[in-house]
């Protein structure tokens, strides 16, 4: 009796299986999307966009001038000189010994203060960023800080979405799109910033 029941239950999974095999062999593929030549700047494009939607937009020329820029930025704000970023992610090998003046800490932001991420790709035609989540990227931590530093090289800027889409090799977890901080007019029709996330974007554009 009990070679009987194993034997329906390995039967069982063997018929999950083929159905699922089967299923990702039925997956249409991605459709051509016969789009518009894009002849814009799509650097300026993506600017203007940016900061139409209300977002600090800064251009160095390498990563490692990043922690100066963001020092600076700092100083400016009369913040806390101090950026928060994940303990695995890559951002933390840039040269953050030049300034000593700023911490770098590896614990999740809060509402008042700042951090920094890596975004994937940036679209031009509405000034938005693209993160893909992953171990060196929490997406959680994009609603977190009530300021956020966002390092996109210059490269990585495309004309529309559907340019990131066709890049994208193994699709993530989760996408982000952000596009300007957050904001709100729930409240009797009124401009909240950092609603449900952060309340100042700086854009920080390597290359």
């Amino acid at each position: 009796m009990a070679e009987t029941a194993e034997a329906k239950l390995n039967s069982g999974r063997d018929t999950i299986l083929r159905a699922l095999r089967h299923g990702q062999a039925a997956t249409p593929p991605v459709p051509e999307l016969n789009l518009p030549v894009w002849t814009s700047d799509v650097l300026a494009v993506f600017i203007s966009k940016a900061k139409g939607s209300a977002s600090f937009v800064h251009e160095i020329a390498a990563g490692g001038e990043a922690p100066k820029r963001i020092a600076e930025i700092l100083r400016d704000c009369g913040d806390v000189p101090e950026v928060h970023i994940p303990s695995v992610s890559p951002l933390r090998s840039l040269p953050w010994h030049l300034v000593p003046e700023l911490t770098v800490s590896p614990q999740p932001p809060k509402g008042n203060e700042s951090a920094l991420s890596a975004a994937e790709y940036g679209i031009a035609e509405t000034g938005t960023l693209v993160f893909c989540s992953g171990p060196s990227s929490p997406s959680s931590w994009h609603f977190l800080p009530g300021r956020e530093f966002i390092l996109i090289r210059r490269s990585r800027i495309v004309p529309r979405l559907e340019d990131v889409l066709s890049r994208l090799q193994d699709t993530p977890a989760t996408i982000n799109l952000i596009t300007g901080p957050s904001r709100t007019a729930d409240i009797e029709q009124t401009i909240e910033m950092g609603a449900h996330g952060p309340r100042e974007i700086h854009i920080l554009i390597m290359g």
